[in-house]
């Protein structure tokens, strides 16, 4: 046969057949390709993250004084004491060479000056030395373990037999989703306040955060971080959200997605209407507060206690007279910053105590006859009116009221007869659904000498977390944390009222060393500042803060290594094959060939735009797996050998964590460490004990495997 128009047809149609089926496996092809790819992306994610570096900020008066001697020898300390909190104007011969700090003598020097300013100060002699005994006068300094050799970090720490509970603030320097992945065992359950300020998805306001997000773009980083952070919460816990206009209605389908309770939304009223466009001026924000069990917000008796205050100085000066109370009527009118129901309390009764008046009409029309009985005036005995709608409360209420002359009847019985509210009695309310605060964050900044695009108010946050953590020891978390302001504003509470509320913030960005650091240090050593120098140096504050950086999702990617191997099982290797297993040995995904030298475990981080290797901190990343909280860290020493031993609990279970380092050891080396350990002790009283690599204490468990079983551990979404 001839090739006709149909031969050439079924040609053609042959041809496409096979060219649409070489399509589609080459389609199938790449779309394993990127299968694989998204889902190692994915695996390197959520890899839990390793510590890279772990510091701690005391306060001397922690500090056993046998450091001294070292510590005033540290120029590079004493130089960051000289930058944050100016020591060199109580004495310039701290930084004057001819002028040994080991120096005897009395203190201050020839030419003191005054401390506080024009107040003159002396000391007895200092038998230690000039810079020693300074040091024993400041007790409010803040030592910063970074400028000091792990040695003197060993030895330090060693002194501390709570070590977790004694830490009042947590600060990890890092991208917020692999910071909360990794704290997420730890603190499961156990965070009282949850405190954030997140980007707003604005172009304006210049987050570090990318703030041009589309909206399904920063709904999906809210969701992430926000039901992530949801296992955090206590069952009596509160999440406070900051937010604006521009995202406030999106917020809620985020927060519809977590077990958790509607508590409403405060308005922050800033008193400054923002212009410059053609809408109506807003001069408000928002927060939205979400809550585990049905928790009350209160509100912080600052005004209710000033108000208390300035009436018992009336009545010690006037006594209970019209002047006194006319000087105190005056007083609560045009004091600005009091609220509407605060400046009603404006009375003082014949017992000094201050009151306000309140209305006794039902809300809504009575109908039963009961509720109308009027009072009878105590002096005209004539029948009072009655509220058109009625009493709120039963007769018998109302006459229990009388008894405790809870009722106000006016200078005869025209007056409708109201209820007295005794302001002590109400010191602390329920928190309102609007704040008024026209206080600038830029303002605490200045006065700290510091630099930051936008902060909130101190006092806001004040007002904020003490609506959730009055009196307690419960931990505030903010993992959009900025300048600090949620660690400045539990600083203030805690100096306020001697309280010992803790903090954790987490914040990734460079200011985290340039501005969030610094002003929690300020913050620390003194109450009030201004021009970059603190006002007085009286108001201490012992504290200690463990401050932490962690790999980057960056970093990670960049220490993945490919392992050559020989007589592979494929001549052309699949990519999930090349991605899994070539991939296992890589330094980020935990070698555990390595943990043999434990404290030089390294990593590849870019820095400044430049790649250093760094020794990483593998026994505190283990800590956060394992979920630890450490009472104490030892350091101890077999000739050149150097033992780290973490004793503490794990799901109330008494735990002890060894590490050392073993590399080349033989038989007769891990009979040695079997002697060392137990002639030291260190797992007396343990109900677990875990040990890095091989060991042949009898009690202990190789905690390599399980390190690398927690590094992959899916705790998240």
């Amino acid at each position: 046969m001839g090739g006709g128009p149909l031969n050439k047809k079924l040609t053609n149609s042959n041809n496409w057949l096979e060219t649409a089926k070489l399509v589609h496996r080459i389609a199938t092809q790449i779309t394993d390709f990127l299968s694989h790819i998204e889902e190692f992306q994915k695996r390197l994610w959520l890899k839990k993250k390793f510590v890279r570096s772990t510091n701690y900020c005391i306060t001397l008066d922690r500090v056993p004084e046998e450091f001294y001697p070292e510590i005033v020898q540290n120029a590079a300390q004493l130089a960051e004491w000289k930058d944050l909190f100016a020591i060199h104007e109580i004495d310039p011969n701290l930084f004057n060479p001819d002028f040994p700090l080991d120096k005897p003598t009395a203190y201050p020097p020839d030419k003191p000056t005054s401390y506080p300013p024009d107040k003159p100060t002396s000391y007895p002699p200092d038998k230690g030395g000039r810079g020693v005994n300074f040091l024993k006068q400041h007790p409010n300094l803040i030592l910063d373990t970074c400028h000091f050799d792990a040695n003197f970090k060993d030895r330090l720490l060693s002194h501390f037999n709570d070590l977790d509970n004694e830490t009042d603030g947590l600060l990890i320097h890092g991208e917020n989703f692999q910071a909360l992945n990794l704290l997420t065992k730890k603190y499961n359950e156990s965070i009282r306040c949850i405190h954030i300020d997140p980007p707003y998805n604005t172009k304006t306001s210049g987050f570090f955060y990318k703030n041009a997000y589309q909206h399904s773009s920063w709904l999906s980083m809210m969701a992430d971080r926000l039901i992530l952070a949801e296992q955090f919460m206590a069952p009596d816990s509160c999440i406070l959200c900051h937010i604006d206009e521009n995202e406030y209605e999106n917020l809620f389908h985020v927060f519809n997605l977590l077990e958790t309770q509607n508590q409403g939304t405060i308005i922050w009223d800033k008193r400054n209407p923002g212009g410059g466009t053609s809408k109506i001026a807003v001069q408000h924000e928002y927060v939205v507060c979400h809550s585990k069990g049905n928790i009350k917000l209160q509100l912080k008796p600052v005004n209710r206690q000033w108000i208390l205050n300035l009436a018992a100085s009336l009545v010690k000066k006037h006594g209970i007279t019209e002047q006194g109370r006319k000087e105190f009527k005056d007083w609560m009118r045009d004091k600005p910053d009091l609220r509407g129901g605060e400046r009603l309390y404006s009375n003082i009764d014949e017992d000094g105590r201050v009151y306000r008046l309140v209305h006794m009409g039902a809300p809504e029309q009575r109908t039963d006859d009961k509720y109308f009985v009027p009072l009878r005036h105590p002096i005209t005995k004539k029948s009072c009116p009655v509220p058109s709608s009625g009493w709120s409360n039963s007769p018998e209420f109302m006459q229990d009221l009388l008894s405790k002359n809870l009722i106000f009847f006016g200078p005869d019985e025209s007056t409708q007869p109201q209820q007295k509210w005794f302001l002590e009695e109400r010191l602390i309310t329920e928190m309102s659904s609007i704040i008024p605060s026209g206080e600038k964050g830029k303002q605490t900044m200045d006065a700290l000498g510091l630099s930051f695009l936008y902060c909130h108010p101190v006092n806001l946050y004040e007002w904020l977390t003490w609506a959730v953590i009055q009196d307690s020891e419960d931990i505030t978390l903010d993992f959009f944390a900025g300048s600090g302001t949620t660690a400045h504003a539990t600083i203030n509470l805690n100096r306020q009222d001697n309280g010992n509320r803790k903090y954790i913030l987490i914040e990734m960005g460079h200011h985290f060393d340039t501005v969030l650091m610094p002003r929690v240090k300020k913050a620390i050593y003194a109450e009030k500042w201004k021009g970059a120098k603190p006002i007085s140096r009286e108001s201490r504050l012992s504290h200690t803060i463990k401050y932490q950086r962690i790999e980057s999702y960056e970093d990670a990617l960049n220490n993945i290594e490919f392992t050559e191997r020989e007589n592979s099982l494929f001549e052309e290797p699949l990519l999930s094959y090349l991605l899994g297993s070539e991939t296992r040995e890589s330094q980020t995904f935990l070698n555990i060939t390595k943990l043999q030298n434990p404290f030089s475990y390294q990593l590849k981080i870019v820095k400044d735009m430049q790649t250093q290797t760094q020794s990483i901190d593998l026994p505190e990343t283990f800590n956060y797996l394992l979920g630890i909280t450490v009472q104490t860290r030892r350091c101890l020493y077999d000739d050149d050998r150097r033992y780290l031993v973490y004793r503490g609990t794990v799901a109330q279970k008494s735990t002890v964590i060894i590490w050392r380092e073993t590399a080349g050891w033989k038989p007769k080396d891990y009979e040695r460490d079997y002697n060392f350990i137990q002639q030291h002790k260190l797992t007396d009283n343990a109900t677990e004990v875990y040990i890095n690599t091989d060991s042949i204490v009898p009690e202990a468990k190789p905690l390599d495997p399980l390190f690398k079983k927690l590094m992959f551990s899916q705790t998240t979404p």
